[in-house]
């Protein structure tokens, strides 16, 4: 069986040059251009998705339980912001079966500062 003549001799060494160097390309390309990410990255964007959409649903619900308890919103009012989450988690202990932890809480209180600014814009 005949070789073809690019697979012989200082042809062969120049294709399979090519053929490496088009390989580091295009995993570089893909990397930097293409969007491709790997795994944990992956799961890292994807923990933050859920946690950015349940959030969108579970603020809302948050902030109606909070105005609706009664004291609530004084005693938000008088505290300083850096405290405010610990006031949120004191009067709303859980939403739709979540718990209340850090990062839930601030979140809560940013929609209620936001939800008692519109009220008194109205007022």
């Amino acid at each position: 069986m005949r070789v073809p003549a690019i697979l012989q001799g200082e042809s062969r060494t120049r294709f399979l040059q090519g053929i490496a160097f088009g390989a580091v390309a295009a995993v570089a390309i893909g990397f930097i251009w293409g969007g491709w990410v790997t795994g944990e990255t992956a799961r890292i964007m994807s923990a933050t998705a859920e946690t950015s959409g349940r959030m969108s649903v579970l603020v809302p619900m948050c902030v109606a339980q909070f105005t609706a308890a009664d004291g609530a919103v004084a005693k938000f009012k008088a505290a300083s912001s850096y405290s405010r989450d610990t006031i949120v988690r004191e009067f709303v202990k859980d939403v739709a079966s979540t718990n209340m932890d850090y990062s839930f809480a601030k979140a809560c209180a940013s929609g209620i500062e936001t939800e008692l600014a519109k009220t008194a814009t109205k007022s």
